[in-house]
């Protein structure tokens, strides 16, 4: 069997998350998108449950609702969809994994770090 490399591993647990969602078209995409992935580096579905080493990831700015104060004081820096999604993220009592998502990418472009 084939490792999966950190990156590989990295997309294919955000594919993943996108299972929850409550659009079929959007789970099928995923699962398509995550069976390509496996396919480019030589492995099948039977052999994912065996990749038990965990993803390391860097905290996001320790939790996401400072992530969303930092990103508030960068009005600037954020398009205008993007400043009224995360001025209304801490209204929520917890983020979906395609908020959590969305939040990273805003933050690794607006401070310069790659997002997790």
């Amino acid at each position: 069997m084939n490792a999966l490399p950190q990156k590989a591993r990295a997309d294919l647990q955000k594919i993943l998350g996108l299972l929850e969602s409550e659009h079929a078209g959007e789970r099928d995409a995923a699962v398509r998108a995550a069976t390509r992935l496996l396919e480019r580096h030589g492995m099948r579905w039977c052999e994912v449950l065996s990749l038990l080493a965990p993803i390391k990831r860097a905290p996001l700015h320790s939790t996401w609702r400072v992530t969303c104060q930092r990103l508030a004081q960068r009005p600037a820096d954020l398009r205008p969809w993007e400043r009224r999604f995360v001025a209304d993220l801490p209204n929520f009592p917890r983020l979906s994994v395609k908020q959590c998502y969305i939040l990273a990418e805003i933050a690794g472009r607006v401070f310069g770090e790659r997002a997790a």
